[in-house]
Protein backbone atom coordinates (compact mmCIF):
# COMPACT_ATOMS: atom_id res chain seq x y z
CA UNK A 1 0.00 0.00 0.00
CA UNK A 2 1.31 3.48 -0.77
CA UNK A 3 2.56 4.59 2.60
CA UNK A 4 0.77 8.21 1.86
CA UNK A 5 -2.58 6.86 2.24
CA UNK A 6 -1.45 6.24 6.07
CA UNK A 7 -1.42 9.62 6.82
CA UNK A 8 -4.44 11.47 8.49
CA UNK A 9 -6.50 13.40 5.83
CA UNK A 10 -8.84 15.82 7.07
CA UNK A 11 -11.49 16.52 4.08
CA UNK A 12 -12.55 20.44 3.45
CA UNK A 13 -16.02 19.05 3.29
CA UNK A 14 -18.20 17.87 6.34
CA UNK A 15 -17.39 14.04 6.24
CA UNK A 16 -19.34 12.82 9.14
CA UNK A 17 -22.85 14.45 7.78
CA UNK A 18 -22.04 13.19 4.77
CA UNK A 19 -21.52 9.63 5.92
CA UNK A 20 -24.36 9.27 8.15
CA UNK A 21 -27.01 10.86 5.02
CA UNK A 22 -25.59 8.03 3.14
CA UNK A 23 -25.93 5.25 6.03
CA UNK A 24 -29.74 6.94 5.88
CA UNK A 25 -29.77 6.35 2.43
CA UNK A 26 -28.60 2.69 2.23
CA UNK A 27 -30.43 1.76 5.37
CA UNK A 28 -33.74 3.21 4.12
CA UNK A 29 -32.61 1.42 0.15
CA UNK A 30 -32.68 -1.94 1.90
CA UNK A 31 -35.62 -1.30 3.82
CA UNK A 32 -37.60 -0.17 0.48
CA UNK A 33 -35.93 -4.03 -1.59
CA UNK A 34 -37.12 -5.64 1.45
CA UNK A 35 -40.64 -3.65 1.42
CA UNK A 36 -40.70 -4.52 -2.85
CA UNK A 37 -39.91 -8.09 -2.05
CA UNK A 38 -43.07 -8.55 -0.04
CA UNK A 39 -44.94 -6.82 -2.41
CA UNK A 40 -44.40 -9.02 -5.20
CA UNK A 41 -44.57 -11.90 -3.16
CA UNK A 42 -47.76 -11.26 -1.71
CA UNK A 43 -49.27 -9.94 -5.50
CA UNK A 44 -49.83 -6.27 -4.23
CA UNK A 45 -48.23 -4.76 -7.02
CA UNK A 46 -51.34 -4.26 -9.08
CA UNK A 47 -54.04 -3.14 -6.31
CA UNK A 48 -53.29 0.74 -7.41
CA UNK A 49 -54.38 0.96 -10.76
CA UNK A 50 -52.97 4.81 -11.41
CA UNK A 51 -49.74 6.23 -10.70
CA UNK A 52 -50.17 10.35 -9.05
CA UNK A 53 -46.96 11.08 -7.53
CA UNK A 54 -48.69 14.02 -5.27
CA UNK A 55 -51.78 13.49 -4.67
CA UNK A 56 -51.61 9.37 -5.10
CA UNK A 57 -49.80 9.82 -1.67
CA UNK A 58 -52.75 9.92 0.10
CA UNK A 59 -54.86 6.90 0.33
CA UNK A 60 -58.98 6.04 0.72
CA UNK A 61 -60.23 8.02 3.65
CA UNK A 62 -63.90 6.88 3.47
CA UNK A 63 -65.54 3.61 2.22
CA UNK A 64 -66.72 5.36 -0.91
CA UNK A 65 -63.25 6.32 -1.39
CA UNK A 66 -62.10 2.30 -0.42
CA UNK A 67 -64.97 1.21 -2.92
CA UNK A 68 -63.82 2.96 -6.05
CA UNK A 69 -60.30 2.17 -5.60
CA UNK A 70 -61.46 -1.28 -6.02
CA UNK A 71 -63.71 -1.06 -8.10
CA UNK A 72 -60.78 -0.18 -10.65
CA UNK A 73 -58.79 -3.16 -9.42
CA UNK A 74 -61.63 -5.48 -10.73
CA UNK A 75 -61.34 -4.17 -14.02
CA UNK A 76 -57.21 -6.10 -13.93
CA UNK A 77 -56.75 -9.67 -15.50
CA UNK A 78 -55.26 -10.50 -11.78
CA UNK A 79 -58.67 -10.08 -10.87
CA UNK A 80 -61.11 -11.09 -13.00
CA UNK A 81 -58.92 -14.94 -13.31
CA UNK A 82 -57.31 -15.13 -10.28
CA UNK A 83 -58.64 -12.85 -7.25
CA UNK A 84 -62.50 -12.98 -8.73
CA UNK A 85 -63.22 -14.01 -4.95
CA UNK A 86 -61.49 -11.46 -2.98
CA UNK A 87 -63.67 -9.10 -1.12
CA UNK A 88 -63.17 -5.54 0.63
CA UNK A 89 -61.21 -5.90 3.23
CA UNK A 90 -58.77 -8.47 1.75
CA UNK A 91 -58.30 -5.94 -1.11
CA UNK A 92 -57.59 -3.80 1.54
CA UNK A 93 -54.67 -5.81 2.43
CA UNK A 94 -52.95 -5.66 -0.93
CA UNK A 95 -53.44 -1.84 -1.19
CA UNK A 96 -51.50 -0.80 2.39
CA UNK A 97 -48.54 -3.04 0.93
CA UNK A 98 -48.26 -1.48 -2.61
CA UNK A 99 -49.03 2.08 -1.39
CA UNK A 100 -46.67 1.52 1.30
CA UNK A 101 -44.19 0.48 -0.71
CA UNK A 102 -44.98 3.95 -2.98
CA UNK A 103 -44.53 6.24 0.04
CA UNK A 104 -41.27 4.30 1.12
CA UNK A 105 -40.38 5.41 -2.58
CA UNK A 106 -41.49 9.50 -1.89
CA UNK A 107 -39.62 9.11 1.56
CA UNK A 108 -36.08 8.35 0.01
CA UNK A 109 -36.88 10.63 -2.76
CA UNK A 110 -37.38 13.83 0.25
CA UNK A 111 -34.04 12.62 1.98
CA UNK A 112 -32.37 12.27 -0.77
CA UNK A 113 -33.25 16.07 -1.74
CA UNK A 114 -32.96 17.36 1.68
CA UNK A 115 -29.65 16.17 2.10
CA UNK A 116 -28.42 16.75 -1.45
CA UNK A 117 -29.32 20.76 -1.14
CA UNK A 118 -28.09 20.98 2.50
CA UNK A 119 -24.34 19.06 1.38
CA UNK A 120 -24.61 21.88 -1.65
CA UNK A 121 -25.54 24.64 0.09
CA UNK A 122 -23.59 24.51 3.27
CA UNK A 123 -20.22 22.18 2.75
CA UNK A 124 -17.40 21.83 -0.08
CA UNK A 125 -18.17 18.80 -1.44
CA UNK A 126 -15.73 17.61 -3.71
CA UNK A 127 -16.56 17.57 -7.93
CA UNK A 128 -16.84 13.75 -7.73
CA UNK A 129 -19.09 13.37 -4.52
CA UNK A 130 -21.54 16.14 -6.57
CA UNK A 131 -21.59 14.77 -9.43
CA UNK A 132 -22.16 11.23 -7.72
CA UNK A 133 -25.10 12.50 -5.15
CA UNK A 134 -26.98 14.13 -8.15
CA UNK A 135 -26.65 11.22 -10.41
CA UNK A 136 -28.01 9.45 -7.24
CA UNK A 137 -31.05 11.44 -7.66
CA UNK A 138 -31.67 11.32 -11.37
CA UNK A 139 -31.50 7.40 -11.30
CA UNK A 140 -34.17 7.52 -8.17
CA UNK A 141 -36.72 9.86 -9.94
CA UNK A 142 -35.33 7.35 -13.42
CA UNK A 143 -36.44 4.09 -10.81
CA UNK A 144 -39.63 5.81 -10.16
CA UNK A 145 -40.61 5.91 -13.79
CA UNK A 146 -39.65 2.13 -14.00
CA UNK A 147 -41.81 1.35 -11.41
CA UNK A 148 -45.00 2.45 -12.96
CA UNK A 149 -43.70 1.29 -16.30
CA UNK A 150 -43.30 -2.41 -14.61
CA UNK A 151 -46.63 -1.90 -13.01
CA UNK A 152 -48.58 -0.92 -16.10
CA UNK A 153 -47.80 -3.98 -18.33
CA UNK A 154 -49.81 -5.81 -15.55
CA UNK A 155 -53.24 -3.68 -15.82
CA UNK A 156 -52.67 -4.32 -19.57
CA UNK A 157 -55.91 -6.05 -20.80
CA UNK A 158 -54.67 -7.21 -24.17
CA UNK A 159 -51.38 -8.51 -22.87
CA UNK A 160 -53.82 -10.73 -20.50
CA UNK A 161 -51.04 -10.55 -17.93
CA UNK A 162 -52.17 -11.60 -13.88
CA UNK A 163 -48.64 -10.25 -12.55
CA UNK A 164 -46.27 -7.55 -13.96
CA UNK A 165 -44.21 -8.53 -16.91
CA UNK A 166 -41.12 -10.47 -14.98
CA UNK A 167 -38.55 -8.97 -17.15
CA UNK A 168 -39.56 -5.19 -16.50
CA UNK A 169 -39.34 -6.56 -12.41
CA UNK A 170 -35.83 -7.80 -12.89
CA UNK A 171 -34.96 -3.87 -14.62
CA UNK A 172 -36.49 -2.34 -11.30
CA UNK A 173 -35.00 -4.55 -9.14
CA UNK A 174 -31.42 -4.62 -11.35
CA UNK A 175 -31.60 -0.90 -11.00
CA UNK A 176 -32.53 -0.72 -7.07
CA UNK A 177 -29.31 -2.35 -6.41
CA UNK A 178 -27.35 -0.39 -9.17
CA UNK A 179 -28.32 2.70 -7.15
CA UNK A 180 -28.01 0.17 -3.56
CA UNK A 181 -24.43 -0.23 -4.75
CA UNK A 182 -23.54 3.22 -5.64
CA UNK A 183 -24.18 4.85 -2.28
CA UNK A 184 -22.62 1.58 -0.54
CA UNK A 185 -19.06 2.72 -2.19
CA UNK A 186 -19.88 6.34 -1.84
CA UNK A 187 -19.84 5.44 1.80
CA UNK A 188 -16.45 3.36 1.23
CA UNK A 189 -15.16 6.12 -0.69
CA UNK A 190 -16.45 9.00 1.94
CA UNK A 191 -14.66 7.04 5.24
CA UNK A 192 -11.06 6.92 2.72
CA UNK A 193 -11.29 9.80 1.34
CA UNK A 194 -7.81 11.31 0.68
CA UNK A 195 -6.04 13.46 -2.33
CA UNK A 196 -3.53 10.96 -2.76
CA UNK A 197 -5.79 8.64 -3.74
CA UNK A 198 -7.86 8.90 -7.62
CA UNK A 199 -10.82 6.73 -6.88
CA UNK A 200 -11.84 6.93 -10.44
CA UNK A 201 -9.08 4.48 -11.48
CA UNK A 202 -11.03 1.66 -9.50
CA UNK A 203 -11.48 -0.26 -12.57
CA UNK A 204 -8.02 0.53 -14.18
CA UNK A 205 -5.14 -1.12 -14.11
CA UNK A 206 -6.37 -3.87 -11.42
CA UNK A 207 -4.66 -7.16 -10.19
CA UNK A 208 -6.01 -10.28 -11.19
CA UNK A 209 -7.75 -11.05 -7.89
CA UNK A 210 -9.17 -7.82 -8.45
CA UNK A 211 -10.60 -9.13 -11.83
CA UNK A 212 -12.01 -12.54 -10.02
CA UNK A 213 -14.04 -10.23 -8.01
CA UNK A 214 -15.27 -8.07 -10.36
CA UNK A 215 -16.08 -10.77 -12.97
CA UNK A 216 -18.30 -12.34 -9.44
CA UNK A 217 -19.71 -9.26 -8.95
CA UNK A 218 -21.63 -8.74 -12.46
CA UNK A 219 -22.31 -12.68 -12.26
CA UNK A 220 -24.21 -11.73 -8.96
CA UNK A 221 -25.92 -9.77 -11.32
CA UNK A 222 -27.00 -11.78 -13.51
CA UNK A 223 -27.58 -14.02 -10.80
CA UNK A 224 -30.60 -11.82 -9.29
CA UNK A 225 -31.86 -10.63 -12.67
CA UNK A 226 -32.58 -15.05 -13.30
CA UNK A 227 -33.86 -14.80 -9.63
CA UNK A 228 -36.21 -11.82 -10.81
CA UNK A 229 -37.89 -13.54 -13.76
CA UNK A 230 -38.17 -16.53 -11.10
CA UNK A 231 -40.12 -14.61 -9.07
CA UNK A 232 -41.79 -12.81 -12.20
CA UNK A 233 -43.64 -15.94 -12.94
CA UNK A 234 -43.86 -17.76 -9.96
CA UNK A 235 -41.31 -20.41 -11.13
CA UNK A 236 -40.35 -21.10 -7.45
CA UNK A 237 -43.81 -22.76 -7.01
CA UNK A 238 -43.23 -25.59 -9.53
CA UNK A 239 -39.91 -28.16 -9.35
CA UNK A 240 -40.10 -28.21 -5.58
CA UNK A 241 -37.72 -30.80 -5.19
CA UNK A 242 -33.83 -30.61 -5.05
CA UNK A 243 -31.39 -31.60 -6.73
CA UNK A 244 -33.62 -32.76 -9.53
CA UNK A 245 -36.64 -31.21 -11.39
CA UNK A 246 -39.21 -33.36 -11.51
CA UNK A 247 -36.84 -36.41 -11.15
CA UNK A 248 -34.43 -35.23 -14.17
CA UNK A 249 -31.72 -33.09 -14.24
CA UNK A 250 -32.70 -31.62 -17.15
CA UNK A 251 -36.63 -31.25 -17.39
CA UNK A 252 -38.36 -32.19 -19.87
CA UNK A 253 -40.68 -29.42 -21.02
CA UNK A 254 -37.61 -26.88 -20.68
CA UNK A 255 -38.08 -26.17 -24.49
CA UNK A 256 -41.69 -26.42 -25.08
CA UNK A 257 -42.57 -22.99 -26.07
CA UNK A 258 -42.32 -21.31 -29.29
CA UNK A 259 -40.80 -19.31 -30.12
CA UNK A 260 -37.76 -20.56 -28.29
CA UNK A 261 -36.75 -17.47 -27.02
CA UNK A 262 -39.84 -17.34 -24.97
CA UNK A 263 -38.54 -20.54 -22.93
CA UNK A 264 -35.78 -18.36 -21.44
CA UNK A 265 -38.53 -15.79 -19.37
CA UNK A 266 -41.69 -17.63 -19.45
CA UNK A 267 -41.41 -21.10 -19.13
CA UNK A 268 -41.36 -21.63 -15.30
CA UNK A 269 -38.65 -25.12 -15.97
CA UNK A 270 -36.23 -22.85 -18.10
CA UNK A 271 -36.54 -19.99 -15.62
CA UNK A 272 -35.95 -22.19 -12.70
CA UNK A 273 -33.24 -24.49 -14.13
CA UNK A 274 -31.17 -21.25 -15.38
CA UNK A 275 -31.15 -19.91 -11.87
CA UNK A 276 -30.38 -23.09 -10.10
CA UNK A 277 -27.23 -23.40 -12.56
CA UNK A 278 -26.04 -20.00 -12.02
CA UNK A 279 -26.14 -20.25 -8.40
CA UNK A 280 -24.49 -23.26 -8.65
CA UNK A 281 -21.50 -21.28 -10.97
CA UNK A 282 -21.41 -18.72 -8.33
CA UNK A 283 -20.88 -21.21 -5.17
CA UNK A 284 -18.01 -22.89 -7.24
CA UNK A 285 -16.54 -19.46 -8.01
CA UNK A 286 -16.73 -18.65 -5.13
CA UNK A 287 -15.25 -21.54 -2.98
CA UNK A 288 -12.56 -21.25 -5.62
CA UNK A 289 -11.95 -17.33 -5.05
CA UNK A 290 -11.74 -18.18 -1.56
CA UNK A 291 -9.46 -21.46 -2.00
CA UNK A 292 -7.05 -18.89 -3.76
CA UNK A 293 -6.61 -16.50 -0.92
CA UNK A 294 -6.34 -19.14 1.29
CA UNK A 295 -2.78 -20.52 -1.25
CA UNK A 296 -1.92 -16.86 -1.47
CA UNK A 297 -1.63 -16.57 1.83
CA UNK A 298 -2.98 -12.63 2.01
CA UNK A 299 -0.95 -10.68 4.92
CA UNK A 300 -3.72 -8.29 4.76
CA UNK A 301 -6.19 -9.62 7.90
CA UNK A 302 -8.76 -7.29 6.26
CA UNK A 303 -9.15 -8.56 3.39
CA UNK A 304 -8.91 -11.84 4.41
CA UNK A 305 -11.54 -11.52 7.02
CA UNK A 306 -13.12 -10.34 3.75
CA UNK A 307 -12.89 -13.59 2.07
CA UNK A 308 -14.26 -15.50 5.00
CA UNK A 309 -17.07 -13.48 5.00
CA UNK A 310 -17.52 -13.73 1.08
CA UNK A 311 -17.69 -17.65 1.55
CA UNK A 312 -20.36 -17.91 4.44
CA UNK A 313 -22.72 -15.51 2.55
CA UNK A 314 -22.55 -17.36 -0.83
CA UNK A 315 -23.05 -20.81 1.25
CA UNK A 316 -25.62 -19.50 3.48
CA UNK A 317 -27.29 -17.71 0.11
CA UNK A 318 -27.34 -21.52 -1.43
CA UNK A 319 -28.98 -23.07 1.53
CA UNK A 320 -31.57 -20.39 1.52
CA UNK A 321 -32.42 -21.00 -2.18
CA UNK A 322 -32.79 -24.69 -1.55
CA UNK A 323 -35.01 -24.73 1.33
CA UNK A 324 -37.20 -21.82 -1.00
CA UNK A 325 -37.24 -24.22 -3.64
CA UNK A 326 -38.14 -27.03 -1.92
CA UNK A 327 -40.85 -25.55 0.64
CA UNK A 328 -42.55 -23.67 -3.07
CA UNK A 329 -40.95 -20.27 -1.93
CA UNK A 330 -42.78 -19.19 1.50
CA UNK A 331 -43.24 -15.64 1.95
CA UNK A 332 -40.18 -15.37 4.78
CA UNK A 333 -38.01 -17.57 2.83
CA UNK A 334 -38.69 -15.52 -0.70
CA UNK A 335 -37.70 -12.01 1.32
CA UNK A 336 -34.90 -13.72 3.22
CA UNK A 337 -33.30 -15.04 -0.15
CA UNK A 338 -33.89 -11.65 -1.68
CA UNK A 339 -32.38 -9.89 1.29
CA UNK A 340 -29.02 -12.37 1.18
CA UNK A 341 -28.56 -11.88 -2.22
CA UNK A 342 -28.16 -7.86 -1.77
CA UNK A 343 -25.86 -8.91 1.41
CA UNK A 344 -23.44 -11.18 -1.27
CA UNK A 345 -23.19 -8.12 -3.35
CA UNK A 346 -22.43 -5.49 -0.82
CA UNK A 347 -20.30 -7.85 0.64
CA UNK A 348 -18.00 -8.20 -2.40
CA UNK A 349 -18.67 -4.70 -3.41
CA UNK A 350 -16.59 -4.16 0.14
CA UNK A 351 -14.10 -6.33 -1.11
CA UNK A 352 -13.43 -5.50 -4.39
CA UNK A 353 -12.61 -1.74 -2.62
CA UNK A 354 -10.61 -3.18 0.25
CA UNK A 355 -8.90 -4.63 -2.60
CA UNK A 356 -8.02 -1.52 -4.68
CA UNK A 357 -7.37 0.45 -1.33
CA UNK A 358 -4.11 -2.09 -1.04
CA UNK A 359 -3.41 -1.85 -4.66
CA UNK A 360 -3.13 2.19 -4.06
Amino acid sequence: MNQNTNIIYKPEYNAKIVHFWLLGLLFLLLLMILIGGLTRLTDSGLSITNWEPIIGAIPPLSNSDWVLAFDQYKLTNEFKIQNFNMDLMEFKVIYWWEWGHRQFGRLIGLFWFIGFIYLLTFSKLPKLLKISFFTLGCLGLLQALIGWWMVKSGLDKEAGLLDVASYRLAIHLNLALIITSLIFLLIKINNNWTENINFTTILKNFSKEEFYITIFIFSIFIQITLGALVSGIDAGKSYNEWPLMDNNFLPEDIFYLDPKYLNFFENPATVQFNHRMMGYFLFVFGILIWILDRFKKTPNTKIRQNYNLLLLLIIFQVVIGILAVINAVPIYLGVLHQLFAVFLLLGTLNLRFNLFLVRN
